[in-house]
């Protein structure tokens, strides 16, 4: 498996059979193997998660799928802005929160779950080939000490028991494809802007969440923050992939 950092929370991961595109907004894709399907995922609306252009994607790469947050609208009246034929919206799934679907992908069978963000949208838990593979989002651990102390106290009970719907889809997808309770790879926000507080839900979900690699995201480009989060929780180092630019390949 190789997982590719496009830019701040893109990545495109490629499987053995086919490639998963998640949160393109920005940054340039590698080149892809016609042969291999490509699924597109989009956690929640926001401009910096989600752009329109990623329909464009169909003429570059004809087989490809979309599965996006339900709060990404695709009525009639958004369809023809977003450039979203009848064709393309066929091939559209609209994931709500705390949902389950089930498909088949280059022979292989495909689960995919969501969780309800602490922000917008949800959060992805992928089952296929053995592996299992986490995408955030927008969920996190947002300590924002300037909303107050109600909305810091709400969001740590919504951000405990947004983990405890993620300990428990990893074991029923353990349990159902027979593979180990671990994420193979997880894609966490890791995010500057909270200052002393940025590191909470990463720290929260690997003390929880058995995670094999840990890819951090929505950095705004301050990658060494990286390096201050693997010294402030050294139990994650080897955990923690050092992203240091836009781009960049990591084989898992």
């Amino acid at each position: 498996m190789k997982v590719t950092f496009i830019a701040h929370s893109g990545f495109l991961v490629e499987w053995d059979g086919f490639y998963t595109l998640f949160d393109f907004w920005k940054g340039e894709l590698p080149p892809l193997d016609p042969a291999k399907p490509l699924l597109v995922f989009a956690s929640h609306s926001h401009e910096d998660h989600f752009d329109p252009r990623v329909f464009k994607l169909c003429a570059q790469h004809p087989d490809t799928r979309f599965i996006l947050s339900h709060d990404i609208r695709l009525a009639a009246r958004h369809r023809e802005k977003l450039g979203v034929t009848e064709e393309i919206l066929s091939r559209v799934t609209s994931m709500r929160i705390d949902s389950l679907y089930a498909t088949e992908v280059a022979g292989e069978a495909l689960t995919v779950r969501t969780v309800q963000s602490t922000d917008v949208g949800v959060a992805f838990l992928l089952s296929a080939e053995g592996r299992l593979v986490y995408h955030g989002g927008d969920l996190n651990w947002w300590h924002w000490e300037e909303e107050g102390r109600l909305y810091c106290t709400n969001m740590a009970a919504n951000y405990r028991h947004a983990v405890d719907k993620i300990v428990a889809a990893v074991r029923d997808e353990a349990a159902d494809s027979g593979c180990a309770p671990v994420i193979d790879a997880a894609m966490v926000p890791l995010d500057p802007r909270l200052g002393d507080a940025f590191g909470m839900g990463m720290a929260y979900l690997t003390e929880h969440v058995a995670v094999r690699r840990l890819f951090p995201m929505h950095l705004w480009e301050k990658y060494d923050w990286i390096d201050r989060y693997r010294r402030e929780h050294p139990t994650d180092a080897d955990k923690v992939v050092r992203i240091t630019a836009d781009g960049e390949t990591f084989d898992i």
